[in-house]
């Protein structure tokens, strides 16, 4: 098939030559078409298959169930207004109805929504009010996606790679990954920088790739020596705080010494301020073409595409809107405006993940594409905006999963756990023996049944 090739507008920044330790700490925490690429696993095929990867998504403030669900039977179902952007991909679909994100102790719907989306857990105290129950923390465990990536991320550069669309500071409303109990991952919102931490290896040769390793273990080994040295001053949650820090590092190491993938460097327009609301959907073109460039290279299988966060205070402009989506979804339901404008907003959002699913099904894998090896799932912290309602909260499946997933179906089951959701793709990812997800839903009972 062809390729087509981005051109910049303008060029990328040149990258500091100037390592510095605090530079290392901050990259820590990069197109309307195929990226240019020669993808790493295409000698693999045949010989170990391509592996299944997994994309989760996140929009925000509930929806109009009426217009999202579809109409019709199990197999023979006509996709709602919000989701008729999916059309072209319904074969590749698996829309699932009646979940319940279980809500128990503090915080306030959004909060709660938000951290359990992909936890199951509750939130633990801290410091972000909310509620009734008293002021609420982060999440009480780890995100499906870092659960599954501590399993296969190994294989990989990165583990997961978290992409933002201007999610806002850090706090429970705006984090939706979690690598254990009180340990949020924040998503990178911009673009360049996520760039230049994916990409910018594949700009050097043999020499410099070398060189640029060696001043990465100087800098590593000096941030070891001051973790080693304040973990033995610390007691408690403070120590564990410091032994996280030690294993990202640890994360870093190895990936330091990892092979460079054999792939090409896309060239982007990355210009423009990612923070300026008007920029939000050149925003996410840019980090979906650079999660596929990710996938499709295999710097990583676990990947997120966060777009702004719970009570999301984007103005949606460029539909014509003159107030935020948090405050237009807590519009009464007889408010002539509302129902209309966050079915606008859920149809556009539609149109990204479809985006997203053109992309995947653009790079040949095989005889197939990316999106036949995808399990791409897209959810929401609430289920109606102006009730804070956590049922049916919607999901929407995508993708081939390596054909563990039947798709191209409407799947309705009442009112359930979504934990029970989690559960499920922690199967199609390998975790076969995963029987239960998360605090709020320990009965055990496994994944959702007839999903695979």
């Amino acid at each position: 098939m062809n390729r087509r090739t981005f051109r910049a507008t303008a060029p990328r920044k040149p990258r500091n030559p100037a390592f510095s330790r605090r530079a290392f700490l901050g990259a820590t925490g990069v197109g309307a078409a195929v990226l240019p690429f020669v993808p790493l696993l295409e000698s693999e095929a045949g010989v170990t298959g391509f592996p299944t990867r997994l994309i989760l998504l996140f929009s925000a403030n509930g929806t109009i169930h009426e217009n999202w669900r579809p109409s019709g039977g199990q197999t023979d179902f006509t996709l709602g207004p919000i989701l008729a952007p999916l059309a072209p991909h319904q074969d590749k679909l698996v829309i699932v109805d009646g979940m319940e994100v279980v809500r128990e102790g503090l915080g306030d719907g959004h909060q709660m929504g938000m951290a359990c989306l992909w936890t199951g857990n509750q939130l633990l105290p801290g410091p972000f009010g909310g509620g009734d129950g008293g002021s609420a923390g982060y999440a009480g465990g780890i995100s499906v996606d870092q659960h599954i990536a501590n399993t296969i991320g190994t294989q990989t550069p990165y583990k997961s790679l978290e992409f933002g669309v201007m999610t806002g500071g850090a706090n429970n409303w705006t984090r939706m990954s979690y690598a254990g109990p009180d340990q949020p991952v924040a998503p990178e919102d911009n673009p360049q920088a996520m760039f230049d931490r994916l990409f910018v290896d594949l700009d050097l040769d043999t020499q410099g790739i070398e060189k640029l390793k060696a001043e990465r273990r100087s800098v590593i080994d000096l941030v070891k020596g001051d973790l080693n040295r304040l973990q033995s001053r610390y007691g408690g949650g403070d120590r564990l705080k410091v032994e996280a820090h030690l294993e990202a590092i640890r994360a870093i190491e190895m990936r330091n010494e990892a092979a460079v993938p054999n792939c090409e460097a896309p060239t982007l327009d990355l210009s423009g301020d990612p923070y300026d609301q008007a920029n939000f959907p050149v925003v996410s073109s840019r980090q979906i073409d650079q999660l596929v460039m990710s996938l499709a290279c295999d710097l990583t299988r676990v990947a997120s595409l966060q777009w702004s966060a719970s009570v999301s205070g984007v103005v949606f402009s460029w539909l014509g809107h003159t107030s935020s989506h948090h405050d237009i979804s807590h519009y009464g339901d007889d408010d002539p405006t509302m129902s209309p404008q966050i079915t606008e907003i859920n149809i556009w959002y539609a149109e990204q993940v479809k985006y997203l699913l053109d992309q995947l099904a653009a790079v040949p894998e095989g005889d197939g594409t990316l999106l036949d090896n995808c399990l791409i799932v897209w959810g929401n912290e609430l289920s109606r905006g102006n009730s804070h309602g956590n049922r049916p909260v919607p999901f929407v499946l995508a993708g081939g999963a390596g054909g563990m997933l039947q798709t191209g179906r409407y799947m309705d089951y009442g009112e359930i756990a979504h934990n029970r959701l989690l559960v499920s793709i922690c199967h199609v990812m390998g975790l076969a023996d995963q029987m239960s997800f998360g605090d709020n839903d320990p009965s055990g009972d496994g994944g959702l049944v007839g999903l695979l």
